[in-house]
């Protein structure tokens, strides 16, 4: 083999390592996601999005979207699905909740109680007023039907899977 040769088949060879060594790193740090859902809970944003498993809860700030696995959230058929919604509200936020609109931080961030008599309760039931605690977060969607922090209340930072990046 002439000497361009073996600097071609090194040049190939080290691409091919970094090439490798990058979608490794890649394939454990990020997850793809796809929703299938007729109607979303996110308005304007497309089915496929990507997930950052490595982003800590102190990388998300208010208005992020972040991905979790709903867990005790009073509806068996929700239980343990793959969630995205958005960090309304975090930690010192405080938030409120009427049968009319919910508010972060004197801000009004979403309209109604739609699911209340999907979830076979009075939409008084849900008023509270409080402030969202050191390593929890306020997650809702954007549409009135979204299933959210409105109707299981403050999410875990623990259960954070990760920081959401909407491909569009």
């Amino acid at each position: 083999m002439t000497r361009l040769s073996w600097r071609w088949a090194l040049l190939a060879g080290l691409a091919l390592t970094l090439t490798l060594a990058l979608g490794a790193y890649a394939a454990s740090r990020y997850r793809l996601g796809i929703d299938l859902q007729e109607q979303g809970c996110l308005r304007g944003t497309s089915w496929l999005f990507v997930i950052d498993t490595q982003a800590s809860p102190q990388d998300v700030r208010q208005g992020d979207l972040v991905a979790f696995h709903a867990r005790g959230v009073g509806v068996p058929f929700f239980e343990g699905k793959l969630f995205v919604k958005r960090a309304a509200g975090v930690p010192g936020d405080w938030v409120s909740v009427t049968p009319l609109e919910t508010r972060i931080n004197g801000l009004a961030m979403a309209r109604g109680l739609a699911l209340a008599p999907a979830l076979h309760r009075d939409p008084g039931s849900f008023i509270r007023q409080e402030r969202v605690p050191v390593d929890h977060f306020w997650m809702l969607g954007e549409t009135a039907d979204s299933f959210d922090s409105r109707y299981w209340g403050m999410l875990p930072m623990t259960r954070m899977i990760g920081k959401v990046y909407v491909l569009r």
